[in-house]
């Protein structure tokens, strides 16, 4: 099955795919667009086109025999005029063949070298990894921002209760405290399943720095 390559018209990322993929709509491994491969060609049909019946020869309107050229030059007067004409095209033509008998004696360019491409067969399998294992990579990174907004939440209800300027009670301090420790267990782990998840992504060949999105 032979393999194709198709450039993302939003992103240009290059993507290898074999013919099973063309006309599926696949997102795209860089800016997640979602992008239709292009399908196949259709085969050109042959012409029926035919003649209806046969076509006669065209007949030529002049002779051209030996004798009729020869009669034709000898009745021209001017041959010292086109003689004088052709002088500088003679230059000319002698100016070209002198230089190309120089550049033939000169070292020839050497030839460049073809660069071969290794291309790999499993590229689109690869591909759909790596478009799971970003999608995964985007959950994560939601569920740390999700952990952190609840560990400020829970950190600002800590201060309250522990204000000197709010009346609590020890219940009340203490129901804080529980509430802002167990949210920053659940942003640890979600810490440390975004990690994994992050390093699954860029093992399959994944760009995009998430990390930088962190809260």
């Amino acid at each position: 099955m032979s393999e194709r390559k198709y450039a993302c018209p939003h992103c240009s990322q290059n993507i290898a795919y074999t013919d099973d993929y063309s006309g599926m709509q696949l997102p795209c491994p860089r800016c997640q667009t979602t992008i239709i491969f292009p399908g196949l060609a259709a085969p050109r049909q042959a012409s029926t086109l035919r003649l209806a019946g046969a076509v006669a020869p065209r007949k030529s309107r002049f002779n051209f025999s030996f004798a009729a050229i020869a009669e034709l030059l000898g009745k021209f007067k001017h041959w010292k005029i086109a003689a004088m004409c052709a002088v500088p095209f003679a230059v000319v033509a002698g100016a070209v063949v002198a230089a190309n008998a120089y550049n033939h004696h000169q070292t020839p360019p050497a030839a460049p070298v073809p660069v071969e491409v290794q291309v790999d067969p499993k590229a689109l399998d690869t591909l759909t990894d790596l478009t799971r294992a970003d999608q995964v990579v985007q959950e994560k990174l939601a569920a740390v921002t999700a952990a952190a907004a609840s560990c400020k939440d829970a950190e600002h209800k800590q201060q309250l209760a522990r204000s000197q300027h709010l009346p609590s009670s020890a219940a009340t301090i203490q129901a804080a405290d529980v509430a802002d420790a167990r949210a920053h267990l659940v942003l640890t782990a979600a810490r440390k399943a975004f990690d994994a998840a992050f390093a699954q992504y860029q093992k399959l060949g994944g760009t995009v720095d998430y990390r930088a999105q962190l809260p």
